[in-house]
């Protein structure tokens, strides 16, 4: 296999749209620094930064990919799927992303409304439309309110499972949401398997509705999980993604920005199937 360093794109990352640090101009910009010649742009259930990203990316020269990450369910749990190489202004796609931010933000007041039913009073943080309020966004007021030291804490004191201030995602099923982006165009791609419970099995309930691919290569995978994965999306003929699940500085993962790559070879077939998926989707 080619060396992953080589195709230099990163097919996974995140926005202030949805739970990223950086504005999209503010994330191209870092990408180009950092020497990524491709970049999707996934943020959670909502394509909005997408034009910025897409005008920033040329004046920068990096190539744009228009991605989205759908949060669903398979195998009875929560599953993220990448959408690559999508058409942003598909109806179908933007339906189902309409129809998750408003879970979303139902989600968003939800959670803060039992933050203050058990005393943590602080205000409610504005959301924009078109974007996907998140448990990060929740955190971050959370510090800026003195309610915690970091958003460590705040995910620790108040909104993981189990905390007052959890309220846990209405997902969209699986099939639905491949559905959703192979008719706008894009590929399908199961996101960070090995944060799952049971990964092969998401996996599996995800192939038999037409998966397209895996993401083997991120952050949160070590080498057995991504032999392992590469194993299995051999074993199938399904496509190989990776990326560094880039969310700005002062995430964990941030180290991984400029370092965690899709492999040439694979980078090279996963363009193939976009541009006909694409043809195929506009014909």
């Amino acid at each position: 296999m080619t060396d992953s360093a080589e195709s230099r794109a990163d097919l996974h990352s995140h926005t202030t749209a949805s739970d990223g640090r950086l504005t999209p101009y503010q994330l191209i910009a870092a990408a180009a620094q950092r020497g990524i010649r491709f970049l999707a742009v996934t943020d959670h259930d909502t394509t909005a930064a997408h034009d910025e990203a897409r005008k920033s990316a040329s004046e920068f020269g990096v190539g744009f990919i228009a991605g989205v990450e759908i949060t669903c369910e398979a195998a009875g749990g929560e599953v993220h799927l990448l959408g690559l190489g999508v058409d942003s202004a598909c109806e179908r796609l933007q339906q189902l992303c309409r129809e998750m931010q408003v879970r979303r933000l139902d989600r968003f007041k939800e959670m803060h409304a039992r933050l203050q039913a058990a005393g943590v009073t602080f205000d409610l943080p504005p959301t924009q439309p078109g974007t996907s309020p998140s448990r990060p966004v929740m955190a971050r007021a959370l510090v800026a309110a003195g309610r915690a030291g970091s958003e460590d804490e705040a995910f620790a004191r108040y909104l993981r499972k189990g905390r007052p201030g959890y309220v846990p995602h209405r997902r969209e099923p699986v099939g639905t949401a491949i559905e959703a982006v192979q008719g706008a165009g894009g590929v399908a791609i199961l996101a960070h398997p090995g944060l799952y419970p049971d990964g092969d099995a998401a996996i599996e309930d995800a192939r038999r509705h037409g998966l397209d691919g895996i993401e083997c290569l991120h952050p949160d995978h070590d080498e057995i999980h991504v032999q392992r994965y590469m194993k299995i999306a051999r074993k199938h003929g399904m496509l190989v993604s990776g990326g560094a699940d880039y969310h700005g500085p002062g995430h964990a993962r941030s180290h991984f920005f400029g370092k965690r790559f899709c492999p040439a070879d694979e980078f090279i077939r996963l363009q193939m199937a976009m541009a006909g998926r694409s043809s195929r989707t506009s014909l």
